[in-house]
């Protein structure tokens, strides 16, 4: 057993974007394109260290970003007071 852990970020700017079209792009898009760089490091790194390579599988951001925001709106029908 090993623990491999890795913080990795990257800097957008977003311009020219309609309002609506902008947390689809921040939460779709942006990790999108940084999580093949952060699944390399994560396989090189313990390659490096002696140990098979942990290839981590591909994530569907669409999926979990469309599931989120299914799960926000439920939250707040619930939330909402009763007429």
């Amino acid at each position: 057993m090993f623990l491999c852990e890795l913080v990795y970020g990257g800097v957008f700017r977003v311009a020219n974007f309609p309002k609506e079209h902008v947390l689809p792009m921040l939460f779709i898009e942006c990790p999108r394109l940084l999580f093949p760089f952060a699944r390399q490091i994560v396989a090189d790194a313990t390659r490096n260290g002696g140990f098979p390579p942990l290839l981590v599988d591909p994530i569907d951001f669409a999926q979990m970003f469309q599931k989120r925001m299914a799960e926000e709106q439920a939250r707040a029908k619930v939330q909402q007071p009763a007429n």
